[in-house]
């Protein structure tokens, strides 16, 4: 299995998993509100909501083994997944465009990229992923969908003509009610993507190539 092996990218990844570990009062809280109102985004300003360690060690391992160099990512949150997506990017002589929402969020994963030593491999964009992700470069070789599952669906329609044969896609929290759409429409089209469930862990991974 190939493994990160930069001294200050594993570093950063350690203290960015351990604070993640422990937040699941901040995500508590957070998703309290939506019991008042529908959710916001900015309801977990200040939570990770990130993927597990194990999760980035697959991702990176995946990438090397594909040689994957144009990787595009929906959902920075402060920037541990896309610190895995850049040390590959790093690797593979590539790089990350990713798009976060909220600009406080951004501003904390900007700082840890440069922690992690992969921020020359990575085009932060802060907004509507829908907006900032518009001139996507063709020739996609990873797309990873791990922010609000709304947007799952609106995203893939976007960025499917830019996907090149053999491409992956990795979607996150695929059990939640929102992603529903991503699904549906992604088992109906057997011809352009052959799919499968990874893991029923952490809301349910799908793993995706496009045939």
């Amino acid at each position: 299995m190939n493994t990160i092996s930069n001294k200050e990218t594993t570093k950063t990844l350690h203290r960015l998993h351990k604070e993640s570990a422990s937040e699941k009062l901040t995500i508590m809280k957070g998703a309290l509100k939506g019991f008042f109102r529908e959710l916001r985004p900015s309801d977990m300003k200040d939570a990770y909501i990130a993927i597990t360690k194990e999760q980035g060690e697959y991702i990176y391992d995946l990438l090397i083994r594909e040689k994957a160099k144009n990787i595009i990512e929906f959902g920075t949150s402060f920037g541990i997944s896309t610190i895995y997506l850049g040390a590959a990017a790093k690797k593979n002589n590539g790089h990350v465009i990713t798009t976060e929402l909220l600009d406080s969020k951004a501003k904390i994963a900007f700082q840890n990229f440069k922690d992690a030593d992969v921020s020359n491999y990575i085009d932060l964009r802060i907004g509507d992923a829908t907006k900032t992700l518009q001139n996507a470069p063709d020739n996609i070789d990873f797309l990873l969908l791990d922010g609000w599952n709304d947007l799952y669906f609106p995203l893939i329609k976007l960025l499917e003509p830019k996907l090149k044969r053999g491409a992956y896609i990795y979607t996150d929290n695929i059990n939640f009610p929102g992603s529903k759409p991503f699904i549906e429409y992604i088992k109906s089209h057997p011809e352009k993507y052959k799919t499968g469930r990874l893991s029923e862990n952490k809301g349910g991974v799908e793993l995706t190539k496009c045939i």
